[in-house]
């Protein structure tokens, strides 16, 4: 990750007039050279230094093993939904495919839905277990694409008279099997959720403001003083944009360094 502006005073110069203003970002590009005191600025600071470490850690190994993951989640989605229109596909009229030849793509596809889902689940388990909606409702789906091919496959095998369908219901069972387990794993850790929003939220650091202060004067005197101007032009900036009120304007102008977060946890109570 690398920051978009070079100042504070071009971020505020270049903010949209429709997204909400958060001092706290404001604050981060001032002190965009310093990650280690920049983290301690409420929750926007520990997130942005949080994607800022995790980008500094990628590898061109992380990236192959992020195309194999999502080529995981497609098929634990995708090949269930695929078997159920194989078997289906008929009763929409777009196109006929005879029961003894449906029923084993069907198999197939339930196979590699039950293998994926499993695999699935256990690099959930690795991650932390933390309930996620798009996780779970990957199991959701397929759950209920083996539903309604079990009750599908009775119709189909009897409308084309196919006698050994039922050695094909094994694949779907067990599909089906895996959907339910992975789903109720996750529903047992429902309260143990990945946080709501840009979903790259870190904790905070919990850092007092004297300490954030005791960082902040270590750094050199004139470059203690170039983020300072740099910070109140950038203030100014979004006041005079019509971003800012007065009142706000005046109280960030009269806050220490480093504490900006503040003001946006008090605009928003």
């Amino acid at each position: 990750m690398s920051f978009l502006h070079p100042s504070a005073r071009a971020w505020a110069e270049d903010h949209s007039l429709s997204s909400e203003v958060r001092l706290a970002q404001l604050e981060v590009m001032a002190y965009q050279r310093h990650p280690e005191i920049f983290q301690h600025f409420g929750g926007d600071g520990a997130a942005i230094a949080h994607r800022l470490r995790a980008s500094g850690k990628k590898s061109p190994l992380r990236g192959i093993l992020a195309v194999v993951l999502w080529a995981i989640i497609l098929g634990a989605f995708i090949a269930p939904i695929t078997g159920l229109a194989v078997l289906m596909g008929d009763r929409f009229e777009f196109f006929r495919i005879e029961a003894q030849r449906a029923m084993p793509i069907a198999g197939v596809m339930f196979i590699i839905a039950a293998v994926a889902q499993a695999v699935l689940l256990v690099i959930w388990l690795a991650r932390g277990a933390r309930f996620s909606w798009p996780e779970f409702s990957v199991h959701l789906v397929a759950a209920t694409m083996a539903v309604l091919a079990l009750g599908t496959m009775p119709g189909i095998a009897e409308l084309d008279g196919y006698e050994s369908w039922q050695q094909w219901q094994g694949p779907v069972f067990v599909a089906l099997g895996v959907a339910v387990v992975a789903a109720f794993i996750m529903l047992a850790r429902f309260r143990v959720r990945v946080a709501e929003g840009d979903g790259e939220a870190a904790p905070e650091s919990g850092l007092g403001a004297g300490d954030i202060r005791a960082r902040i004067a270590a750094l050199p005197w004139d470059e203690r003083q170039a983020i300072i101007d740099d910070r109140q032009a950038a203030l100014a900036v979004l006041h005079q944009r019509g971003l800012i009120d007065a009142d706000t304007l005046e109280r960030a102008l009269s806050r220490d360094p480093g504490t900006l977060y503040l003001i946006d946890a008090e605009r928003r109570r």
